[in-house]
This record gives C-alpha cells, sequence and structure tokens, in this order.
C-alpha cells in the first residue's frame, strides 16, 4: 500500500472545493501544472481515478473520487487535531498529573481551591488526588509514584526535592472529650498539661518535623510524657478518642468531627505553628508539571499578599 503525503490530500480538497484547477492552485500558492502532477501522482499511488476527465468543464469527481474526498477530509482534521495535540503538550496544557495531600491541607481549604482553580484553566490536564501521609508523600515524589503533593514542611527538603510554603496554622489541643480540660472554659495553659499522657506522631516523623508535642512541653516547661505514637493523625485522634492521651494537632483537625475528641485551644502569649508546603521534583521537566507547580505557587503568592494586605 502506497503512503500517500498530507499534502496531497490538501491539494486534492483544496481542488474539490475550487471545482477549478486555476483557482486552486492559486490558493495553494502553487502553479496549476504543479497541481495537475500532484493529483495525478495522488491517482496513481491509490491507483483509483478520482477524476472524470472526459468534461473539460468544471472538475468532475468519479464516483471513488466522491468517497476518498470524505476519508481525506477526516484525514487533514485529524491531522490537525494531532498538531494541536501535541503543541498543548509542549506548552503544558495537556497531561495527567498524580498529586498527593496530606489530610490536614484538605481540611484547610487550599487544596481543593488552588486544584479547584487549576482545573479551571487548564480543564485538558486530568488530576488524580492521593491520600498520604508527609513520609509518604515525600517518597513518591522522589520515587516518581507521584508527580507533586501538598503536606508538612520538613526541616530540610531531601537531595531532589524542592517546594515553598503555603500555610501557617496553630497548634491546638485534641483531648477525649471526658478529660476535665476538655470541660474547661476558655484556651488551656500549657503548663497545666505537665502531668497529662500525651498521643503523638511516630518517631521518624518527628524527626523530619517540628515536634509540636515538644514545643508544647517547652512553653509549659516540662518534659513530655508520649504514651502512644501512631503512623498518621487519624490514628493519633483514634487514640485520644480512646482516652489514652492529649494530642497536639494543628488547627484544621478540629474540622474532623471525630468522635469523644474536644478541640481546645492554647493560652497565651502564642501557641507553635504546623506549616505546611507544596513540594515536588526540583529537576522536574513534564511540560503539565511545570505548568502546575508555577500555578499553585502564583495562587500561593497572591494568598499570602492578601493576607499581608489585612
Amino acid at each position: 500500500m502506497a503512503s500517500i503525503e498530507l499534502r496531497l490530500y490538501q491539494y486534492y480538497v483544496m481542488l474539490c472545493e475550487e471545482r477549478n484547477f486555476s483557482r486552486a492552485a492559486e490558493r495553494l500558492a502553487i502553479s496549476p501544472p504543479t497541481l495537475t502532477h500532484q493529483i495525478q501522482k495522488l491517482e496513481r499511488d491509490l491507483n483509483v481515478p478520482l477524476l472524470n476527465r472526459k468534461t473539460k468543464k468544471k472538475v468532475q469527481l468519479t464516483e471513488a473520487g466522491v468517497r476518498f474526498l470524505e476519508s481525506a477530509r477526516d484525514v487533514l482534521h485529524r491531522a490537525e487535531e494531532a498538531e494541536i495535540a501535541a503543541r498543548k503538550a509542549a506548552r503544558g496544557e495537556v497531561g495527567r498529573l498524580e498529586i498527593g495531600y496530606m489530610v490536614a491541607t484538605v481540611y484547610s481549604g487550599f487544596v481543593q481551591r488552588y486544584v479547584g482553580n487549576f482545573q479551571k484553566t487548564y480543564p485538558a490536564i486530568d488530576i488524580t488526588l492521593r491520600q498520604m501521609s508527609t513520609v509518604g508523600l515525600i517518597s513518591a515524589i522522589l520515587a516518581n509514584e507521584i508527580d507533586a503533593g501538598f503536606a508538612r514542611l520538613p526541616k530540610q527538603y531531601p537531595s531532589g526535592l524542592s517546594g515553598f510554603l503555603f500555610y501557617r496554622t496553630p497548634v491546638i489541643l485534641a483531648l477525649p472529650s471526658t478529660h476535665p480540660l476538655a470541660r474547661k472554659r476558655g484556651p488551656i495553659n500549657a503548663k497545666d498539661l505537665s502531668d497529662e499522657p500525651f498521643v503523638s506522631t511516630s518517631i521518624g516523623y518527628d524527626l523530619a518535623f517540628t515536634r509540636n508535642v515538644e514545643s508544647i512541653a517547652g512553653l509549659g516547661g516540662f518534659k513530655p510524657n508520649i504514651r502512644k505514637r501512631a503512623e498518621d493523625m487519624t490514628t493519633v485522634l483514634a487514640y485520644v478518642s480512646a482516652g489514652y492521651g492529649i494530642a497536639a494537632v494543628s488547627q484544621e483537625t478540629e474540622n474532623w468531627l471525630v468522635p469523644n475528641v474536644t478541640f481546645k485551644r492554647l493560652a497565651p502569649p502564642s501557641a507553635p505553628e504546623v506549616a505546611f508546603s507544596f513540594m515536588y521534583r526540583s529537576n522536574e521537566t513534564a511540560p503539565a508539571c511545570k505548568v502546575f507547580i508555577e500555578a499553585i505557587r502564583s495562587y500561593a503568592q497572591k494568598d499570602d499578599a492578601a493576607k499581608r494586605r489585612n
């Protein structure tokens, strides 16, 4: 089967639209003899007569020519679509992204707002969200299992990982609802927690991030008694609900509505803060991901500017 050049489809469709070699050649910016030669080549490649040459009037198509015209138009349309798709992909306007997130970042409202704004601007980029712990998210980005993610700000970005702060929130306390301090009015003084058992995240997690419990203990001037540790905040709150102790959590966590858990503010002078970061590979080359990174950076900068104005 002969391989037909795309330009021959273009020449044929133009000729069929004009039904005149001279006018078609003018629109194609070639000479009439050249157009005649190219149409004859197309017929030889197909081994099918496309034009009825018995008449000297305007161009007439054979039955095969009529059928081929439909297919030729379809070929040109598909070629145009392919060209557009390739250019959009090169600009990062189409593609697919796997984005990780820590649960608390969703309850802050930032993830869904940022992703929602991006989706409106780039509807051809499909985003899949995956919930994971911060440690797991970092590992997944470096292993190319996901493209980027929203999570806790590490003390230091590992080699190959970059990111930027997009949100800070105060640390609050999660207590069993039956605990006396849970029924106390107003914020809780850190000094009142010196004899309390705490539930915290894993030691590995604490090594990589600012430790909430230790920060509160520092304010209260005591050494914390950590009774239980868990790999994720959901399990931390499950332990609190079961009465194992108190947890230091980010403020958004109070939206989780966990049974038998009451959230309380810490008394002044000031509560520790939890910082959240948007993270991605330092050497990222995928156009769609690069567009996503810059969009999230822009959203975060606008939020920061708005916060400073207020």
